[in-house]
């Protein structure tokens, strides 16, 4: 099933704050886990609700749902990339001299997301 790593905001009247979206996610932690919720890490942007979300969806439909349910009276804004969609940087700019790519970079990027 795709990883999806996407950039969420939340915005309302009153403007939501990362606590109520926490408390909302302890409160269906099984059933968002279960969705596929991975990982959520606010970002430190001062009178916003942002986060970077790491799910695991069939679909990107599925990821922008999900995001929407954490915290249903508040207006979602999302953009979502495949992770396993992110390619290397294009080989000409690349040092030459640059060793290549480990296999399995990705993954261990991945998890390092998810431990956060």
């Amino acid at each position: 099933m795709p990883t999806f790593v996407s950039m969420v905001r939340w915005t309302g009247d009153p403007q939501p704050e990362p606590a109520d979206v926490r408390d909302a996610i302890a409160a269906r932690e099984a059933a968002l886990a279960d969705a596929g919720l991975r990982s959520i890490v606010f970002l430190p942007d001062e009178g916003a609700c942002c986060a970077i979300m790491v799910a695991t969806c069939d679909r990107e439909p599925d990821v922008e749902r999900m995001a929407s349910a954490i915290l249903r009276g508040a207006t979602v804004r999302i953009d979502s990339t495949r992770f396993d969609d992110i390619s290397p940087a294009p080989a000409q700019s690349v040092a030459e001299d640059a060793p290549p790519t480990p296999p399995g970079y990705l993954g261990a990027v991945l998890e390092a997301i998810e431990s956060a």
